[in-house]
């Protein structure tokens, strides 16, 4: 770990990089807004091309950290912090100097951070066809979505599982007054440490797997991006847990629990099996049943064995001829294990006296929810728990705030109107709902005024229908939009 010296030293780059303007910003302005995106793809080439007839202290940095190409020493700009660099162990080489790790600016719009982690595989001066065991990623998709969807609240202590890089812990130090990370690479926290003292922090961070450093302690609020990847082994540490099948999921669920406090919050990423003959949100209700929380459980996205083998194979870089075994072993594993398909997605716990449980595929959503629009939804399943289907017939619906009522008109043959498909369109992350004929008139007697009981009997009469028939739907689908956000139900009087 990084000695006293060395983190003053830190300080000292920190402010070398801020005042080059080495800074997310300031790299986006010096390559352009093309070059730059390529760079989140692994593609060099446009950047490269960019800084060919460019000089000056921002370009030998890029250069060095991000597109990774050996500077010759005698050619280094002025202010070059060659010797901060070394006590760091952030480059290597005398007359030729090569960065020993990616040092890429991050942060968020009113700060700048640091993100230390290794090179991808097939990169610049020390290229490999695959990466390391010990690999330490640096920000990737995943990542980015797990900060997104953390919520931003502030809290005295919070815990990063599995930290890797220390991505999510610069996002939780803006809220949280300690923060503590834990992950079994020691590779992994010489990274952490190095990004939080060039971002300006100081972690508790502990080596060991997963909760194993931190028995007896509880938190405000966890959150984790561990090694999810459902594999037959364990290639990778960044990725491969070495349990089999989705078992992490499941032993992150049971043990999490016990470390939140009362009123926390847990947000970690999963994939999970879909097995034949199971449905796959039962599989994962099971893994909540019983464990003191409740839970909401999203599925983002779903791919099939192949791809999914094909995208991870890919991830860690070419394993030459080794590359068709792997694929074949890892297939072969799948199929034993009965899987359709493998989904990806996030898990929030939350303690609970009566804990509820939802489970729900988002992967048509308009796009990933914000931190706080996670803890409405929390707020929106929580309502629900309030009603049960009598009490549901007195409570007094309401459609939220920003909610649209889009309808259709269609024309006839004879060249009138008639109405036409109507969508309820939510001004949040939700993907849009349409609506059957029935909830469509049942969304326009929602004014605040009536109670569910009187909608339902009002929406019979206007469409003629039995009563009976018009429940049966109303309760249902007027529970899921409560649960969706698109309604807000109040007790009646």
């Amino acid at each position: 770990m990084l000695t006293p010296a060395q983190v003053q030293t830190a300080t000292r780059l920190r402010q070398i990089f801020l005042e080059a303007g080495f800074t997310a910003d300031g790299v986006l302005g010096l390559l352009g807004a093309s070059a730059y995106a390529a760079l989140a793809r692994d593609e060099f080439v446009p950047a490269r091309r960019v800084l060919q007839d460019k000089a000056g202290l921002l370009v030998d940095l890029v250069r060095l950290f991000i597109v990774d190409e050996v500077l010759d020493a005698h050619d280094l700009s002025e202010g070059f912090p060659v010797a901060e660099l070394r006590s760091l162990d952030l480059i290597e080489g005398g007359e030729q100097i090569h960065a020993v790790v990616d040092v890429r600016p991050y942060g968020e719009p009113d700060t700048d951070w640091y993100v230390v982690s290794d090179h991808s595989a097939g990169r610049g001066a020390r290229s490999r066809d695959e990466v390391a065991v010990d690999h330490v990623l640096g920000v990737g998709g995943a990542s980015l979505t797990l900060a997104r969807i953390t919520p931003r609240i502030p809290v005295d202590r919070a815990l990063d599982i599995g930290t890797g890089c220390g991505v999510q812990a610069l996002h939780l130090s803006r809220h949280s007054r300690d923060v503590v990370a834990t992950d079994n690479n020691p590779r992994a926290l010489l990274c952490a440490q190095l990004t939080a003292a060039l971002s300006g922090y100081r972690w508790d961070l502990l080596e060991g797997s997963f909760l194993a450093p931190v028995v007896g302690e509880t938190f405000d609020l966890i959150v984790s991006n561990p090694p999810f990847v459902i594999s037959p082994g364990h290639r990778y540490t960044y990725r491969d847990s070495g349990l089999a099948a989705d078992e992490l999921g499941r032993q992150l669920v049971g043990r999490i629990p016990q470390y939140l406090r009362p009123g926390g919050v847990a947000v970690f990423l999963a994939n999970w099996l879909h097995i034949r003959d199971q449905d796959w949100r039962e599989r994962v209700t099971d893994w909540v049943r019983g464990s003191g929380c409740s839970a909401w459980i999203a599925q983002r996205e779903v791919q099939e064995s192949a791809e999914y083998v094909g995208l991870w194979l890919r991830d860690a870089g070419h394993a030459g001829p080794d590359q068709d075994r792997r694929y074949e072993e890892w297939l072969q594993a799948l199929e034993e294990w009965g899987t359709t398909a493998i989904g990806f997605g996030w898990i929030v716990l939350t303690p609970s006296s009566e804990p509820w449980i939802q489970v729900e595929d988002v992967s048509t959503a308009k796009r990933q929810p914000g931190g706080a629009e996670v803890m409405e939804s929390l707020d929106h399943f929580q309502c629900l728990q309030k009603f049960d289907a009598v009490a549901m017939l007195s409570g007094i619906p309401t459609v939220a705030a920003g909610v649209v009522l889009q309808e259709t008109q269609l024309a006839t043959s004879d060249g009138h109107w008639s109405g036409g498909p109507a969508t309820l369109v939510h001004p949040s992350w939700r993907q849009d709902e349409f609506l059957d004929a029935v909830t469509k008139v049942m969304i326009n007697l929602c004014d605040g005024q009536r109670t569910v009981n009187q909608v339902i009997d009002d929406a019979a009469a206007q469409l003629q229908s039995d009563p009976d028939e018009v429940l049966a739907i109303g309760l249902f689908r007027l529970r899921e939009l409560v649960g969706r956000g698109f309604l807000h139900l109040a007790r009646g009087h």
